[in-house]
């Protein structure tokens, strides 16, 4: 069997078992307005796209700047480029914390689910079932990702942008934010 086969076959049992999954945890639609500005606690995952991981970087210091109390999910080697002082509110995954899916395996499914955030903001660009799975793990009120397939599962609120800039989709990001 040709290995991209063979992925593509491990990607549509990982998208079942998360649409399985995350049926026992939907939550209720919830209107955005003042939503967003009153907001205190955000669950931020990183992009595994190392250029997208860069630009996003401006989304987190837009956070702080307003204020606002943030946890960061990212890949463990990236966690050391991120601004110094965001290390301690930094949860790093590594191989070690993914199944044959790429999935979180259940210690860090545990660690998750005991989370809670008024937001959870998912700043991949690209589908990632990881982070899709992780986003909806903790106890959240609204959850932002980007426009991709099947994202409509996963968040409530989903954000478009031009596909081949990754510094402008991120100040569209931030601007489509900062309306609220």
């Amino acid at each position: 069997m040709p290995v991209n086969m063979f992925d593509s076959i491990r990607k549509k049992i990982a998208a079942f078992i998360v649409k399985r999954e995350l049926k026992s945890l939907r939550q209720p639609t919830v209107s955005f307005k003042d939503v967003f500005r009153n907001a205190y606690s955000f669950f931020v995952l990183m992009p595994d796209n190392e250029i997208d991981f860069h630009h996003a970087l401006e989304v987190l210091k837009e956070l702080d700047k307003s204020g606002k109390i943030f946890t960061i999910l990212s890949r463990d080697f990236r966690v050391s480029l991120l601004p110094p002082k965001y290390h301690r509110n930094s949860i790093g995954f590594g191989i070690e914390d993914m199944t044959k899916l790429n999935l979180p395996k259940k210690n860090l499914c545990e660690k998750l689910s005991l989370l809670e955030f008024n937001f959870v903001i998912d700043l991949n660009r690209e589908e990632n079932l990881f982070c899709c799975y992780a986003a909806n793990l903790v106890k959240a009120g609204f959850r932002i990702g980007v426009m991709k397939e099947n994202a409509d599962k996963y968040y409530n609120m989903q954000i478009s942008g031009p596909e081949d800039n990754p510094e402008m989709f991120y100040k569209n990001f931030l601007n489509c934010l900062q309306m609220f």
